[in-house]
C-alpha cells in the first residue's frame, strides 16, 4: 500500500537558504532509490519557520528498508543540522486520493 511520510521541523529564518539546498542535495541522492515516487518541501505560509517534508514511497517495506540503511544516515546528513532541535516524522498509508483535475472531454463539434 503507497504510503506518505511527513517530517516536519522549525528552521531559522537565516537557515532558509541553506536548508533549502541541502533538501535539493540529499533529495537528489535519494531519486532513483527503489519505492521512492517522489518528494516535497513545503513552507508554511503562516509561519515561514514551518517547513514540511512529504516523501511518496510506493509501500511502508520499501520505505523502512531505505529508511533503515546506514547509507540513508549518510545521503540526509546535510539536513540534520537545520532540523536536528525540533525534527518530527510520521508515516501515514493512502487510503485514498482525489485529483482535482478531470481528462478534458471531448465536446460535440457545432453542427
Amino acid at each position: 500500500m503507497a504510503i506518505r511520510v511527513i517530517m516536519t521541523a522549525t528552521i531559522k529564518p537565516e537557515d532558509f537558504d541553506a536548508f533549502e539546498k541541502a533538501y535539493i542535495d540529499v533529495t537528489s541522492k535519494v531519486r532513483g532509490t527503489p519505492g521512492h515516487v517522489r518528494d516535497a518541501l513545503l513552507r508554511g505560509s503562516a509561519d515561514p519557520t514551518k517547513y514540511s517534508l512529504i516523501a511518496e514511497w510506493e509501500d511502508e517495506e520499501q520505505f523502512r528498508t531505505w529508511a533503515d540503511d546506514p547509507e540513508h544516515m549518510r545521503q540526509s546528513a546535510a539536513m540534520y543540522p537545520f532540523w536536528a532541535d525540533s525534527f518530527q516524522r510520521s508515516v501515514y498509508e493512502v487510503r485514498a486520493t482525489l485529483e482535482s483535475y478531470e481528462t478534458p472531454r471531448s465536446t460535440p463539434a457545432a453542427g
